[in-house]
């Protein structure tokens, strides 16, 4: 088995793939990956096997928040903030060993999507046993805020996928597959850049995790799932109004060039 040095994992970090990060990581989640990196990758561990392993830490994370106890919750924090070094890990070890997997998206995404709808649900659960604020007999509208909260943030994300799965679809389809870019993204004045950093700084991999160690110490789960239930919500619609606009517009486009180039569909 190769044996590599720290150094294989610190140099494999490009300048921008580590600026496109959240604030948050750039601070400390990439330099405490780098050590369990080592540690994974000269164990034998695969990317791929890195995502599964996140995946069920994130879900045992969220049922330690669930429980009633400051030592359980305490877990839950600790567990869930090592998500997303483990998050970082599987992505190391992918650009170390170089190895092209066509199934690695669909592990780091799964894995990605714990916390949108474990955490998120927990979250609601925690300030439901934690709240100073909401009375007895309201409290248990916590729960539901964070049921709802979890349901806007993957039925947003489920959207963004289908849009794209068809979008590229009907590429293929049309023989301009060459046009699909991500330059969008790269752009710094582009509303999807600005998306995307706005998500990274805001959501689980920014602002989210140290206001999750803040919160169990304060008992203030419940103004925290109330701030990340309204953010998801009102991404939700953006996304939805937003995808709904560039489908339309694709769709009256692609039918003038399926008629132009005469594709018989």
């Amino acid at each position: 088995m190769i044996k590599y040095s720290m150094k294989d994992i610190t140099s494999s970090l490009t300048k921008k793939k580590n600026s496109r990060s959240s604030l948050w990581v750039q601070l400390w989640v990439r330099k405490a990956s780098f050590p369990v990196t080592y540690c994974f990758i000269n164990s034998g561990w695969s990317a791929n096997q890195v995502s599964l392993l996140s995946w069920i830490l994130i879900f045992i994370a969220a049922v330690c928040l669930c429980v009633n106890n400051f030592w359980w919750m305490l877990a839950g924090v600790l567990l869930t903030n090592f998500w997303l070094v483990l998050d970082c890990v599987d992505g190391n070890i992918a650009r170390v060993k170089k190895k092209k997997s066509f199934m690695g998206d669909f592990f780091d995404a799964v894995a990605g999507y714990g916390p949108f709808s474990f955490t998120t649900l927990a979250l609601g659960i925690a300030a439901y046993n934690t709240t100073n604020i909401v009375t007895p007999e309201y409290k248990w509208w916590l729960i539901v805020i964070g049921g709802f909260g979890a349901m806007c943030n993957l039925y947003m994300r489920l959207v963004h996928q289908k849009y794209l799965n068809c979008f590229f679809a009907a590429k293929q389809i049309l023989g301009e597959q060459e046009d699909i870019t991500l330059k969008d993204t790269d752009d710094k004045k582009s509303f999807a850049y600005i998306r995307e950093q706005i998500d990274k700084n805001l959501g689980v991999s920014g602002l989210f995790m140290p206001w999750l160690i803040v919160a169990l110490f304060t008992k203030t789960f419940d103004i925290m799932v109330v701030f990340y239930t309204l953010y998801y919500v009102v991404s939700f619609l953006a996304i939805c109004v937003l995808y709904s606009k560039k489908a339309a517009d694709f769709e009256v486009e692609s039918q003038h060039t399926v008629k132009e180039k005469h594709i018989v569909l």
